[in-house]
């Protein structure tokens, strides 16, 4: 024991000196953490028989373990830390200005300093690298296992991609990745390097021809990456979509990445700039004919937001059918893309394949209503066509009965309370069983029949014509959608 010694409380409550050397000279180039560990470090180091160990320095410091190691490492490669005993493990901490003024050489880490030399010679005039990035990147041999040859070669990527004066901690984020990837050689780092620089070229490219002079973010890059590893997209092909961004009042590499999805085929076969083209143009007409269908609707949608429905709808039908499908729709009321899907369907069952099918097929429709709706007129009953009227008019017109008979049947009809068309159709069976064809052979039939052709002469009856707007009404808006059920059509 010491016949001096200081009283504890001015070691707690006290001072101890700095060299200004250290200031000047060290501190700058050193992380703040390494500084903390460095300056506990003389503390100790002023306690007569302290036994503080590096994980009594972390406790104290609130670090992790690891950082004071690395701390202790650093200082010793700068040489204000020296071993001087293994068991238990015992450190001496070097005057900075002492070996200044003595020219003592620095106890430093000779693959530290080599390294540093190498990064040095890298740069040149070109960046004047400061202390602290290179014990940075000298960090990334000791933590992230990187070679030092690997570690030059991130060095240079970095240079090639982002400049001279790119940042070091966003090149500590791409050690990290080289480890994670497990091209901590210089072989490994080179391959992966090489990809990225491939990527970063490409994603400045497309920027290029955003409009945008600057590097790519991390989020662009890994768009980029999506672009062609994913989605199988060439250099040549990105490009070739960017011209689609135009319609754009901020052209972006996000923008880009929504045309892309959409011309995305996820066949796996690269798409380059013909496939590209080729797919934009056959978007191109796929929202003409979206837009044809939707004004032929009157629906106000935009043709972008209802691609999917009509490309459904095209795939066993032609455009010109679904226009006029369209067409019909807005004349019945109906203005829904599920409308026009459900009068579709309604004509795919009964076989209606093409525009003439379908246009021959609504105009019997309307003929017969329309001839319906004078028998209608005739005996008195207020209501719209259905299924089963139509077959009730169909199996007369088979019959070879003219409209005129069916109106005088119609007449006969007007006073029966229900069952209207049934009744007409018992008459039409009678004069067919009794031969009748013709007007005079119905009005010379004896009994009710000739009465009633006395009362009311078919030549007496006038037949109406109906305009369009007339006929819409007489048609309904369900009738091309859907049939009425039997019986519901003459209660």
């Amino acid at each position: 024991m010491s016949a001096f010694e200081q009283e504890m409380q001015a070691l707690y409550f006290g001072s101890m000196p700095v060299e200004h050397i250290f200031l000047t000279e060290y501190m700058p180039a050193a992380r703040g953490d390494y500084v903390k560990v460095y300056l506990m470090c003389m503390y100790h180091s002023r306690i007569p028989g302290d036994t503080s160990k590096v994980e009594d320095v972390a406790r104290e410091l609130s670090l992790e373990t690891e950082t004071v190691e690395n701390a202790i490492r650093y200082w010793e490669r700068r040489g204000l830390l020296v071993v001087i005993g293994d068991n238990p493990l015992r450190y001496q901490l070097r005057s900075a200005i002492q070996r200044a003024i003595s020219g003592e050489p620095l106890r430093a880490d000779n693959a530290f300093v080599e390294f540093s030399e190498r990064v040095y010679e890298l740069f040149g005039e070109s960046r004047k690298v400061r202390p602290s990035e290179i014990s940075m990147a000298y960090e990334w041999v000791e933590e992230e296992g990187l070679s030092p040859e690997a570690v030059l070669i991130l060095l240079r990527s970095m240079w090639t991609m982002r400049g001279a004066q790119f940042n070091f901690q966003q090149a500590g984020q791409m050690a990290v990745k080289l480890r994670e990837n497990g091209a901590q050689d210089a072989a490994g780092a080179e391959r992966y390097l090489r990809y990225q620089e491939s990527v970063h070229r490409g994603a400045q490219a497309v920027l290029r021809r955003l409009g945008r002079r600057r590097y790519p973010s991390e989020d662009e890059l890994a768009l980029y990456r999506k672009w062609v590893d994913e989605w199988g997209f060439t250099q040549e092909g990105i490009l070739a979509a960017c011209k689609e961004t135009t319609s754009a009042g901020e052209p972006s590499m996000k923008y880009l990445d929504g045309i892309l999805a959409r011309l995305h085929t996820g066949n796996g076969q690269p798409q380059g700039a013909t496939a590209v083209e080729d797919s934009i143009d056959k978007g191109r007409e796929e929202l003409k004919r979206a837009a044809e269908v939707l004004n032929a609707l009157g629906a106000r949608l935009r043709p972008e937001a209802v691609l999917p429905i009509c490309r459904e709808l095209e795939e066993t039908r032609p455009q010109e059918l679904i226009v006029y499908a369209a067409q019909e729709c807005a004349r019945n009321g109906k203005n829904t893309l599920e409308d026009l899907t459900r009068l579709l369907e309604s004509w795919d069952k009964r076989g209606l394949r093409t525009e003439a099918d379908a246009r021959s097929y609504v105009q019997h429709v309307r003929t017969l209503d329309a001839t319906l709706y004078r028998i209608y007129e005739a005996c008195g009953y207020h209501g719209r066509a259905g299924k089963t009227d139509r077959e009730y008019l169909e199996r007369w017109q088979a019959m070879g009965f003219e409209e005129d008979l069916l109106l005088l049947a119609a007449r006969q009809a007007s006073g029966a309370s229900s069952q209207k068309m049934k009744y007409i159709n018992s008459v039409l069976k009678s004069w067919q069983q009794n031969g009748v064809t013709t007007l005079n052979q119905a009005e010379r039939l004896p009994g009710r029949a000739q009465s009633a052709g006395k009362r009311v002469s078919a030549q007496q009856y006038k037949q109406r014509e109906y305009n369009e707007e007339e006929m819409q009404d007489v048609l309904g808006v369900d009738d091309l959608f859907k049939e009425a059920p039997d019986g519901q059509e003459n209660p």
